[in-house]
C-alpha cells in the first residue's frame, strides 16, 4: 500500500480513536451511577458482583484500544509528515460513520433496554460482518439497518416506561429482528460473494456470546446491564441443574 493511502487510513484512525475514547469515557461515567456495593437482607454485597463491573471493564478495554489506536495514528502521521495529504475516500468516511453508529447504538440504545445476550450477539454479528467483509455496499446496508433500529430503541427507552411484560415482548421482537438480520444479510452476502464472511461472523458472535455471558453471570455472579428473556432463563436453568445435582 502506498504511503499516501496509509496516511489517509492513519488519519481516519485518529478520528476513530477520538470517538472510541469519548464513548468509552461516557460508558464509564454512566456505569458510575450503578451501585458498586449494596445490602440485601442485611448481607453486604462486595464490589465484584456489582452490575457496574461488566460495563466498566468493557469500557476500560475499549478505552485502552482507543488510546492505542490514537497513539499509533499520531506516531505514523508525525514520522511521515512529508507525505502529501490526499482527500479521504467516500468508503473511508462510510466506515467511520458506521463505526460511530454501531458503538453509539449499542451503548445508548441496545444495552439499556434489550437483554444483554441478545444485544451482544446482534452487535457482534453485524460488527464482524461489516468490517471482516470490508465491502462498502454491505457496510452501507448494515449502517441503514442498524441505525434505524437503534434510533427506534432510543425513542422507546426515553419515551416509554416499559414494565416487565412489555420488556419481555420487546426482547421477543428483537429475537425476530435478529433472525431477520441474519437471514437477510445472508442474501446480501451471497449476492456479493461474501458467504464465507457471513458464516464466520455469525459463528464467532454466537460463540463469544454463549461463552462470555455465562462466565460473567453464572460464574462470576456479575449482574449484566439488562437481563431479559435469555439471561433470566439462563439463571433459572442454573438453579434447576443445581437442585437436580443436589437431589432436591
Amino acid at each position: 500500500m502506498q504511503s499516501e493511502e496509509l496516511m489517509v487510513l492513519r488519519r481516519a484512525d485518529i478520528k476513530t480513536a477520538v470517538v472510541i475514547i469519548i464513548l468509552s469515557l461516557l460508558m464509564i461515567f454512566e456505569s458510575a451511577s450503578f451501585p458498586l456495593t449494596d445490602s440485601y437482607a442485611g448481607i453486604q454485597n462486595v464490589w465484584y458482583v456489582s452490575p457496574a463491573l461488566f460495563p466498566v471493564l468493557t469500557a476500560s478495554i475499549l478505552l485502552i484500544c482507543g488510546v492505542g489506536l490514537l497513539i499509533k495514528g499520531l506516531v505514523f502521521v508525525r514520522e511521515h509528515s512529508d507525505v502529501p495529504v490526499v482527500n479521504k475516500s467516500r468508503e473511508s468516511r462510510g466506515r467511520f460513520f458506521l463505526l460511530i453508529s454501531l458503538i453509539a447504538g449499542m451503548v445508548f440504545s441496545w444495552v439499556p433496554l434489550i437483554d444483554f445476550a441478545l444485544s451482544s450477539f446482534i452487535f457482534l454479528f453485524v460488527f464482524i460482518l461489516a468490517f471482516y467483509s470490508d465491502n462498502p455496499l454491505l457496510q452501507k446496508k448494515i449502517f441503514v439497518f442498524w441505525t434505524a433500529i437503534s434510533v427506534s430503541l432510543l425513542v422507546i427507552y426515553h419515551g416509554f416506561n416499559l414494565d416487565e411484560d412489555q420488556r419481555a415482548l420487546l426482547d421477543w421482537l428483537i429475537v425476530a429482528i435478529g433472525i431477520s438480520i441474519v437471514v437477510i444479510s445472508r442474501t446480501w452476502s451471497t449476492k456479493l460473494n461474501l458467504l464465507k464472511a457471513w458464516k464466520t461472523s455469525w459463528k464467532t458472535a454466537l460463540i463469544v456470546t454463549v461463552v462470555m455471558c455465562p462466565i460473567f453471570r453464572l460464574g462470576m455472579l456479575v449482574p449484566l446491564p439488562t437481563e431479559g428473556i435469555v439471561i433470566e432463563k439462563m439463571v433459572d436453568v442454573k438453579y434447576i441443574v443445581r437442585d437436580m445435582w443436589r437431589g432436591k
